[in-house]
């Protein structure tokens, strides 16, 4: 399969800028040929994107041209930029001019060689003689990894047959047209560029938040027709009254990165059933390059808290961690994905890129779930989050579901095996989870203690980053956090 074909759409537009600028298919490759011939094929490329046309175009120049990006968002902190750099030791660097970093870069090794699109291209020096694995075509941070040098390994094949899936389960055409409501340097985001470009679609590029009143009057004038958000983007779009005249031009609205509340799955539900368009939920990990799951439209209303059903050409099982029995019907175990979309493995320094294929097409995604008789899929938790207290053994994110269904917002529940603490952004709705959570796991009212914040952390994909709660460093994991202690 041919990820791209810029010969087959040449003259059909391919993007669109905040500025009113239009590219077509052949413009595209043009652009992408100019960068290419500056790297060498092979090399692996650090790309700092931000939703224009410059990183397009470096991602693009990468992948057709056998060179391995490591995509990674400009909001990245500076130490953690400079960490990956020298962990992973990049043939190159592609960034925008005005990113305050040059003298830094020099530091390490790299001068700039060309500049192009309002970047600039910096070469490494001395160039590493580890030599990157074949099949590898692409390196991106997990959504819950920001500020540490883990990545995921993605072949070409990958790629390849996750978009393949996306586009035949959504029924893309090139008549669509996206916008870029995601960074790209986040798996849901980049699979809505690698989609739209393999069906000869359109992409209104920008980097302007949903928040914003000119990112709607823009989706509007552009004619956009897909649109793709996290549940926070739901969340916020409902609370800032995004209303249906901004939303005029949309047929398809999409959502991953994250189970939504039933509260908002109605919502959202009910508002496509009312104005004729599609509501797709979604369940994806970067491991599995972008999507595991999907809820038909159809079932969006009569399957309340499902993430659907597997994507084509992949399947589902829930295994019983204890025996690695697969579940019955409704017994919950961890969710297992299988199918070529299973990415190569992990990478922590430049000599793990010479590694081949880890996972073998089996991801064991660390998310806890369950099957209905029908096979639609349910997500109840994560595997690793389990607290103790007085003997009981409690699923942490469990009860965060059951007190957002509850209380219709957001909480994050931790807990040091001692007391469980509740954050949330309401100390009435507080007051109101903890006798609801009470009745559930049948503990006192000491056991809690509410911790109002007025605004939950969160990172750019809008996702709540528990990492903010810990008080060890910022680059260990959430598993290794003290909150969750088995």
């Amino acid at each position: 399969m041919k990820l791209w074909d810029f010969e087959r759409y040449r003259q059909r537009i391919a993007v669109i800028t905040d500025s009113g600028e239009k590219y077509r298919y052949k413009d595209i490759y043009e652009l992408q040929k100019t960068l290419s011939q500056r790297i060498d094929t092979k090399s692996l490329v650090y790309i700092i994107t931000t939703n224009d046309m410059g990183s397009v175009i470096g991602y693009l120049a990468c992948l057709i041209n056998h060179c391995v990006p490591i995509l990674v968002s400009a909001n990245t902190k500076k130490e953690s930029v400079y960490t990956m750099l020298e962990s992973y030791m990049p043939e190159y660097i592609w960034n925008s001019k005005d990113d305050n970093k040059s003298s830094a870069y020099a530091a390490m090794g790299y001068k700039s060689v060309f500049s192009f699109l309002s970047y600039e291209l910096w070469e490494r020096v001395e160039k590493c003689d580890q030599k990157l694995h074949p099949e590898l075509a692409l390196l991106l941070p997990t959504s819950g990894s920001s500020g540490n040098p883990k990545l995921v390994r993605l072949s070409r094949n990958n790629i390849e047959e996750n978009t393949k899936s996306i586009c035949e389960y959504l029924k893309l055409t090139e008549n669509e047209r996206a916008v870029t409501s995601l960074p790209m340097s986040y798996t849901y985001g980049l699979s809505v560029i690698n989609t739209f470009l393999h069906v000869g679609a359109s992409i209104y590029l920008t980097d302007k938040s949903v928040c914003q009143k000119q990112f709607w009057n823009n989706v509007k004038k552009q004619g956009v027709t897909f649109f793709a958000g996290v549940p926070y983007t739901y969340e916020m779009m409902k609370k800032i009254h995004v209303g249906e005249s901004a939303l005029e031009t949309l047929r398809k609205l999409t959502q991953a990165g994250g189970k939504l509340a039933n509260e908002q799955q109605l919502f959202w539900g009910e508002f496509a059933q009312r104005t004729g368009k599609e509501f797709y939920i979604m369940y994806g990990q970067t491991e599995a390059t972008a999507r595991i799951s999907y809820l038909p439209p159809k079932d969006c209303l009569r399957k309340i808290g499902s993430v659907g059903v597997a994507i084509p050409g992949c399947k589902v099982r829930i295994i019983n961690s204890e025996n690695g029995n697969e579940c019955l019907t409704y017994e919950s175990g961890e969710i297992v994905c299988i199918g070529r979309n299973v990415s190569m493995g992990y990478a922590r320094e430049r000599r793990d890129l010479q590694l081949g294929d880890e996972n073998k097409g089996i991801l064991y995604t660390g998310d806890m779930g369950y099957m209905d008789e029908k096979g639609y899929l349910y997500i109840s938790g994560r595997k690793s989050r389990f607290a103790k207290i007085y003997g009981k053994r409690i699923d942490l994110a469990y009860l965060e579901r059951q007190m957002e269904k509850e209380m219709g917002t957001q909480v994050v529940i931790l807990s040091d095996d001692e007391k469980i603490y509740l954050y949330l952004e309401d100390v009435e709705l507080g007051k109101m989870g903890v006798k609801y959570v009470q009745k559930k796991i049948g503990l006192y009212a000491n056991v809690f203690e509410i911790r109002p914040m007025e605004e939950l952390p969160r990172n750019e994909y809008g996702k709540v980053q528990y990492i903010k709660f810990c008080n060890e460093s910022e680059e260990i994991e959430y598993e290794k956090c003290s909150h969750n202690k088995k």
